[in-house]
Parts: C-alpha cells; structure tokens; sequence
C-alpha cells in the first residue's frame, strides 16, 4: 500500500503544477481581456479570449479539487484502499481501454492545450480544435456508455 502512498502523492505534485501553471496563465488571460480593444476587437475575438479564460479556470479549479480529494485520502487508510479498489477494478479497466481512455484523455488535454496557445494566434485553428476535442470526447463517451450497460 505504501507504493500506491507515493502514487497518490505525486499526483498531487503533478496537480499542484497544474494548478500554478493555471494560475499563471490565469492572470496572463485577465491581463489580455482588460488590455483587449474593445473598438478593434471582433465579437469572435472576445469569445475565443472568454473562453480561453473558462478553460483556463476550469483547469485550477478541477487540479486544486483533485488535490483536496487526494490529501484527504492520503490521511485516511480506507479511503486509500477504496481508491485502491477502485483503480484496480477489472471491469472498468477493460471499460476504460475499450473506450480508449488512457489515450483519448491525454490527446484531448494537448489539443485543449493547443487551442488555448493557438486562440492568441488563429481563430479558425481554434475553433477546429474545440469542435475537435468536443467530437472525440462524445465519441469516447457513447462507447463507454455502450460498454458499461453490455459488460
């Protein structure tokens, strides 16, 4: 159990520079929208710069409540074992690699990534990897449903 201890610690280290790395880009965002010309701006303009700053908060607020729920196990020995559990369940392993969910998860944070840093530079690479992200996200979705009601 000790080992899984120090996996679930590093996660935390890894949401903790999460969470920084949005902070960051956070002010990076408030500090573009104040400075943005209203005169000069299109209305796309200020809806790739909201949106960019919606992600960008989501991103902090999911990384800081990962690590709250993370310390709070860390502390408590059952709650470590049912997140054990949890992660060592067959049924949803095989669930998971059906729908494609080690990969599709990390390919759609890069291109959430790369819309956010392409939103300062394209407007229609943007757009492209939004609708992107959204179609393998509610492909990867159905699957998983389609799985988890047959398995």
């Amino acid at each position: 159990m000790e080992k899984f201890r120090t996996k679930v610690k590093r996660r935390i280290v890894i949401s903790s520079g999460m969470a920084l790395v949005a902070l960051v880009l956070g002010f990076y965002s408030i500090y573009s929208l104040i400075t943005l010309d209203s005169s000069a701006a299109t209305h796309s303009d200020s809806f790739v710069a909201g949106f960019q700053f919606g992600l960008i908060i989501s991103i902090g607020v999911l990384a800081v409540i990962d690590i709250i729920k993370l310390s709070l196990t860390i502390n408590d020995e059952t709650k470590l074992r049912v997140l054990y559990n949890k992660e060592h369940d067959e049924r949803l392993i095989t669930i998971r690699n059906k729908a494609g969910a080690p990969m599709i998860i990390i390919t759609s944070v890069l291109m959430i990534i790369a819309a956010i840093i392409a939103g300062y530079f394209n407007i229609i690479v943007f757009y492209t990897l939004v609708i992107a992200v959204a179609a393998q996200l509610s492909v990867s979705a159905m699957v998983k449903l389609y799985c988890m009601k047959t398995m």
